[in-house]
């Protein structure tokens, strides 16, 4: 079944050509081939099953952990830490659960470690965002794409 390129599809295709890239950042060729890419991504109808995962990283408390984003559908896939395997549906709840697995890691090295007055320290409010991973090979095993099973 073929669709229109959603915007998370159009953001890796683009980003594909920027990291490929050997211009400088702010070069108008890097630029203009950024433009022609999302003309050509826009124009070509979008099958679901050949879309690529995309590897991303998350860094939070000194801590990085690897993924994998399905831009068709907005999944992740944890690829490293307590975590590694679990396919979530959306990146705000793979960051939260992330964050939280690092947090009780964290708390179990610290000995549930409390200040002073007896209450527990407080809680960071800002999630982190995951970025496009540095070029490379990839953090772990990287199964043939196949977009995710959603119910």
């Amino acid at each position: 079944m073929y669709a229109t390129p959603t915007p998370n599809v159009l953001a890796s295709a683009l980003h594909r050509v920027y990291a490929d890239s050997s211009l400088a950042p702010d070069s108008l060729e890097l630029w203009i081939a950024v433009a022609d890419a999302a003309v050509r991504e826009l124009q070509m109808p979008v099958l679901g099953a050949l879309v690529p995962w995309v590897p991303i990283a998350l860094h939070y408390e000194q801590a990085t952990t690897d993924g994998e984003f399905f831009p068709h559908s907005g999944s992740v896939r944890i690829m490293t830490g307590p975590l590694s395997g679990t396919l979530y549906r959306d990146l705000e709840t793979a960051t939260r659960e992330v964050v939280v697995a690092i947090q009780d890691h964290l708390a179990e090295q610290d000995g549930d470690d409390t200040g002073d007055d007896g209450q527990t320290d407080i809680v960071r409010t800002v999630s982190p965002s995951w970025r496009f991973r540095a070029a490379g090979a990839p953090a772990g095993f990287t199964p043939r794409v196949v977009p995710p099973l959603t119910s």
